[in-house]
């Protein structure tokens, strides 16, 4: 499976009118690594023995993209090619996704991976080949993960399709902001505010949508506005 993306490399790591070292290492994360981190949340519950074999490859691939020599040791390697070992890599997208996995109560791997019954048995057994729910409780707890501080991602009602095209003001974008202070910008984007007609109900229908998807940086800024405009009102 990897012979003819290793045969290209081969080929276009030529010493004399070969590609440079960057377009070799982008071909490898194309071609190769790829690979290697497909199903790797699956398969890394294999024997390290049988995850080590694709270790070679990722080896040879590093050899043939930064040109060194075959006794050049593989931690080297990957320090050179700024690239972890497949183990820590793997390591990594197994938390990422359990991490995205966190945020849907409905999909059906969520209880499999947080609700796991079987912690007890493996405990007792640690020569056991443990499933993905364990083998990546260590790392959440390494990295202070909660299921408490997770937010529930949810499917909007309506289709994006069917959503009113937002117009977007670029009045500001004329101003350079290394000579220009910023009270000019807050002054000219509270003008362009009152003078394109936004109203207070309109705010309020927004900071509504925004409360809901529970976006917070937008939260304060409408929030912010929202003072503004009852400040101008007033006065």
């Amino acid at each position: 499976m990897y012979t003819k993306a290793l045969n290209l490399l081969r080929v276009l790591a030529h010493s004399s009118w070969g590609a440079d070292q960057k377009t070799l290492l982008h071909l490898y994360r194309s071609l190769i690594q790829s690979k290697l981190d497909y199903d790797c949340i699956v398969y890394g519950s294999a024997r390290s023995s049988y995850v080590r074999m694709l270790d070679p490859i990722q080896n040879h691939a590093l050899r043939l993209c930064l040109g060194a020599y075959r006794t050049s040791p593989a931690s080297s390697l990957c320090m050179e090619a700024n690239e972890p070992p497949l183990c820590f890599r793997w390591k990594k997208l197994s938390l990422q996704y359990c991490l995205k996995l966190s945020c849907d109560y409905n999909n059906p791997a969520y209880a499999a991976v947080f609700n796991s019954n079987f912690h007890s048995v493996f405990e007792r057994k640690p020569t056991q080949l443990s499933p993905l729910a364990i083998r990546v409780s260590g790392d959440q707890q390494a990295v202070g993960f909660k299921k408490s501080d997770v937010i529930t991602s949810s499917i909007p009602t309506t289709s994006p399709w069917l959503l009113t095209r937002p117009v977007v003001s670029f009045t500001l974008h004329c101003s350079d902001k290394s000579n220009t202070p910023p009270e000019m910008f807050k002054h000219r984007f509270m003008n362009s505010v009152m003078s394109s007609r936004i109203t207070i109900a309109y705010l309020l229908m927004v900071l509504k949508k925004v409360t809901e998807l529970q976006l917070l940086s937008c939260i304060e800024t409408i929030l912010s506005v929202f003072d503004y405009l009852i400040q101008h009102l007033q006065s």
